[in-house]
């Protein structure tokens, strides 16, 4: 009998073994999986032109663009035709975008949470971004977890001092950020969204509503999945995405682009009830 107890307890003693060899194997596996995914996000989260970069000055120069010109200096700089009327008879500024639109330097990486790493540019590199206005929606995919590029979105409530409203991080409520846009300067993508079709006091208004009942909002990743992705007029939990999606939908509109229960920043960019202000570190043709 004590031979076989003994034979027993070798035989659970290799078990035991062959189990937890095999779980620091897949581990391992799993280890080397996230970092190769993330190396991945990491060579693909900034995109340069491959193409040349122009001299702009003889369209610049004329007193109207073409379709054709606005697509140029589109592809060139980044700026869509709303921005280029805005900046026309300021040739020396757009050409800064031209800079920046073709600035191909050195990143490093910030933790923008425990799990997540936010790519930005080094040195202090920040890019130049358009003049804002109330309700305008500022994505990035420049923060990835694990290799998924889940991005960070956020809503502007004061365009002139270039304030916005976002929700960051677990354990942090949403804040109102009245530096918050260099964070998407430094980062080696971004987008500037506008609502179509709304005049400035409306989306003012979407922006004011925004403040008003999404500030001060606990952090959450399960709304959608363990809570309602409507939160009503008092939410009890956001995130970054889901704050600027509230935000809209309180005035009736849905800007998550594929209607699923969650709103990724990835489902902002590619709303129709947005226009491209300016893209930056995108391929303008193919924004993420």
């Amino acid at each position: 009998m004590r031979e076989k107890a003994i034979q027993t307890a070798k035989r659970a003693g290799r078990i035991l073994l062959a189990f937890f060899t095999g779980f620091a194997f897949f581990l391992a596996v799993m280890l080397c999986f996230m970092l190769i995914a993330d190396a991945a996000a990491d060579a693909t989260m900034r995109w340069t032109p491959s193409y040349a970069r122009r001299d702009l000055s003889p369209i610049l120069a004329k007193e109207t663009w073409s379709d054709e010109d606005y697509d140029v200096l589109y592809h060139q700089t980044g700026l869509s035709r709303t921005a280029l009327d805005a900046m026309k008879g300021d040739s020396e500024r757009i050409l800064t975008f031209q800079e920046d639109f073709f600035y191909d330097g050195p990143t490093e990486h910030q933790a923008a949470a425990i799990t997540t790493q936010h790519d930005r540019f080094a040195n202090g590199y920040r890019a130049g971004i358009v003049d804002l206005e109330d309700g305008d929606v500022i994505v990035t995919s420049a923060c990835h977890t694990y290799g998924w590029k889940n991005g960070h979105a956020a809503i502007v409530t004061d365009g002139a001092t270039r304030t916005i409203l976002q929700s960051v991080t677990l354990g942090v409520p949403s804040t109102i950020d009245y530096g918050g846009v260099n964070f998407f300067q430094r980062s080696p993508n971004f987008v500037v969204l506008r609502l179509k079709g709304a005049d400035k006091e409306t989306r003012a208004q979407i922006a004011a509503t925004a403040a008003k009942r999404l500030f001060d909002i606990p952090y959450s990743v399960t709304v959608g999945f363990l809570s309602p992705k409507d939160q009503g007029v008092s939410p009890e939990a956001t995130h970054c995405s889901h704050l600027v999606w509230q935000a809209y939908a309180y005035y009736g509109y849905d800007i998550d682009s594929d209607g699923g229960p969650v709103c990724t920043a990835r489902d902002i960019v590619h709303s129709d009830l947005f226009e491209v202000v300016q893209v930056f570190g995108f391929d303008p043709d193919n924004i993420w």
